[in-house]
């Protein structure tokens, strides 16, 4: 009966809580800060059926690079003061006490490493007739520290709602022609990030194919003039990044626009970001939200948008400098000490502050059937086996892994020096639990 009254007691906190802090922030223009009437956000069916996991995705892929390391240590920190004080309540021993610290922050970084290989597709941008998607920025793992193939990286793109884009692999231009046959010059257009000698990457941007040697060991100034020699548009990435060259120098180079917004390094300062915003529309320069996707989970949180034709040639529509929208739902977070400190709070904070009605029920669905689960008999027998099957998983995961490195092992380093040793490892601590305590762990 206790039990039953605690999970009763959590699911009107999250019912609570969700009514008190639903406050989502609407879909606006990050150029102009204003509403975007017309478009709309589809959250995939797959989302009810998975909504913890899906939330916790969501959260995850969205959170600034900057932020990982201090968010997860927030969470290792709360998971093991959490567990500590449990047992301690069911007066448990203190070998029993480490093992269930262990297995507790064992399941997050699986939670974690599930989060970033497994495609679960995010957020849709349904758009009016006459407006196309496009994202100048991504990868495959033909990139050195990418990890999605050129088939997941067109599903990727399909999946959030974009009509085109520009596969920007760096520093060469080998994954463009391992896309299928069908989808080149109609989905995806041939680019490139290229490294300067200056200590500064560009976007090169091309409606045909082109040899991305000839553009090894410039500076910039020379990339930018031979970019515009063979017709290609040249755009800044992520310039807050390196902090390096003035946007007034970068003009003078004859850059032709600058991304305002990056999927992957998010943390761009309010105030720069506003006076990038200005300097590019005072100087009639584009302006881009990207994805910059390496293949590590299916969200995205941002899309470029004109009133376009997707049977034009993506390349030459912009070159027409068309007017852009970056529409965005995403909120300012806050980086402050004070919120990594309560980072699962903050979590679930930023959570049910986005999420509606549907999202919330199916959380507390899930949420029943996790506490039932675990409060029953089974539990003690899903907490002896579970880490077998997650090392078989991982072990499994490995083997494919590498295979899929040996087909990328010339231009790509992250999948057989990151990737599978991490793959590895889980698989050999789950084992290690499994062997040593699995049956033991109450």
């Amino acid at each position: 009966m206790k039990a039953i009254n605690r999970m009763l007691l959590c699911i009107c906190v999250i019912g609570l809580t969700g009514l008190v802090f639903y406050s989502p922030v609407p879909l606006y223009d990050l150029i102009t800060g204003t509403a975007v009437p017309g478009f709309s956000i589809g959250w995939p069916v797959v989302r009810i059926l998975t909504e913890p996991f899906y939330a916790f995705s969501l959260y995850l892929l969205t959170l600034d690079r900057n932020f990982y390391q201090p968010a997860i240590i927030s969470w290792f920190v709360w998971l093991a003061a959490g567990m500590f004080i449990y047992c301690r309540i069911k007066k448990r021993t203190v070998s029993c006490c480490i093992k269930s610290i262990i297995y507790a922050v064992m399941l997050f970084a699986t939670v974690s490493v599930l989060v970033v290989l497994i495609p679960l597709p995010g957020p849709k941008l349904v758009k009016p007739e006459g407006y196309v998607a496009a994202d100048i920025h991504s990868h495959t793992f033909f990139s050195h520290d990418a990890i999605g193939t050129p088939v997941s990286n067109l599903k990727f793109h399909e999946l959030q709602g974009f009509d085109f884009f520009f596969i920007t692999e760096h520093n060469h231009t080998k994954g463009f022609f391992k896309f299928p046959e069908n989808s080149l010059y109609k989905k995806v257009f041939p680019g490139m990030q290229m490294r300067t000698t200056n200590g500064v990457s560009v976007l090169l941007l091309s409606g045909k194919e082109f040899n991305g040697d000839e553009y090894r060991n410039k500076t910039l100034p020379e990339i930018i003039e031979k970019a515009h020699q063979n017709n290609m548009l040249v755009i800044m990435p992520h310039w807050w990044k390196w902090h390096k060259f003035s946007y007034e120098e970068l003009r003078d180079f004859g850059i032709d626009g600058f991304e305002v917004y990056n999927c992957g390094y998010r943390n761009f300062n309010a105030k720069e970001q506003q006076e990038l915003i200005s300097f590019c529309r005072d100087n009639n320069l584009l302006m881009f939200g990207t994805t910059d996707w390496h293949g590590w989970g299916y969200m995205t949180d941002v899309w470029t948008i004109f009133a376009g034709d997707t049977e034009r040639n993506l390349k030459d529509q912009l070159a027409g400098k068309p007017e852009l929208k970056i529409i965005t739902f995403r909120e300012k977070q806050s980086g402050s000490i004070l919120r990594f400190i309560f980072e699962p709070f903050a979590a679930y904070y930023y959570y049910v502050k986005n999420a509606g009605l549907t999202a919330i029920l199916s959380f507390m669905i899930w949420f029943c059937i996790i506490f039932i689960v675990f409060s029953s008999r089974a539990a003690k027998h899903i907490k002896s086996y579970l880490p077998a099957g997650l090392a078989l998983f991982f072990f499994i995961a490995a083997i494919y892994y590498s295979i899929m490195a040996m087909a990328v092992i010339e231009t790509n380093k992250i999948i057989i020096t990151s990737v599978v040793p991490v793959l590895g490892g889980m698989a050999l601590l789950w084992f290690i639990l499994w062997r040593i305590n699995g049956k033991d762990i109450q």
